[in-house]
């Protein structure tokens, strides 16, 4: 049986795609809105941070992990969808 490359890859996006939906940023004290604000501030630091770098020193992982520790400095934080937390004895 022959697997097709684009079922692979709609299969694997899809896979990501849920893995992707079972986290969602939160804040005690900004309303949702300013994720978006934060985020591109802390893009357009770290961004900054290592323009000055050699290429090999960070890559996009990297720089992943630098704009989520930035976000969390922020205060923000990450907490499971609600369609993904576990149920309660009193939920059921």
């Amino acid at each position: 049986m022959k697997t097709s490359p684009f079922l692979l890859v709609v299969t694997a996006g899809a896979i990501m795609g849920m893995a992707a939906c079972t986290h969602k940023p939160y804040h005690p004290t900004k309303p949702d809105r300013m994720w978006a604000s934060d985020h591109a501030d802390c893009e357009m630091s770290v961004r900054a941070e290592i323009r000055d770098e050699p290429p090999t020193t960070y890559d996009a992982y990297d720089e992943m992990k630098l704009i989520k520790a930035c976000m969390k400095a922020k205060g923000w934080r990450w907490e499971r969808a609600s369609w993904f937390k576990p149920r309660k004895a009193s939920d059921e």
